[in-house]
């Protein structure tokens, strides 16, 4: 009888031992799949600093705005560095929109980013600029997004 009684409470052991490696494991790869997100997100970020970078330089710099404006095909200098500026500040816009899907930015920070994103392209000929301009250097997501929610006319920004 202590026999059987031993045996059935090992039983009841390994059943527990099973279920509590399954919630271990379902535990490690939600862990893991968090973690892909930050270093998916980190990596972007790290990218879209090394363009802003990259084109302050160009526009700090007269020598390098000479080369880049006759290399682009560019009116002036001063019409490429305020482009370059202008794509800037719409790189740290769409980083800071994936920082916010990947869960980094909080509602109340984004608000603040969306009412200067909609602001701008809800102004006279914002729209057009923007997709003229600024649009082909953001990606197809962001670009949407700020397409089907500032357009002209829509309550995003009222």
């Amino acid at each position: 009888m202590n026999n059987e009684r031993i045996r059935n409470w090992a039983h009841v052991a390994e059943i527990v031992s099973g279920v509590a490696v399954l919630i271990t494991l379902v535990f490690l790869v939600l862990e893991i799949r968090g973690n892909s997100d930050l270093i998916r997100a980190n990596t972007f970020n790290r990218s879209i600093e090394s363009l802003i970078d990259y084109r302050m330089q160009i526009a700090s710099n007269e020598e390098s705005l000479r080369v880049m404006t006759d290399h682009w095909g560019i009116d002036s200098p001063d019409l490429l560095r305020r482009q370059l500026l202008v794509v800037n500040l719409w790189s740290i816009y769409e980083k800071t929109y994936f920082s916010r899907q990947y869960g980094l930015v909080g509602p109340a920070e984004w608000e603040r980013f969306e009412s200067r994103i909609c602001g701008y392209v809800t102004r006279e000929d914002g729209l057009r600029f923007w997709s003229e301009n600024v649009a082909n250097f953001m990606t197809d997501e962001f670009r949407e997004y700020v397409i089907s929610r500032c357009e002209v006319g829509t309550n995003a920004n009222e």
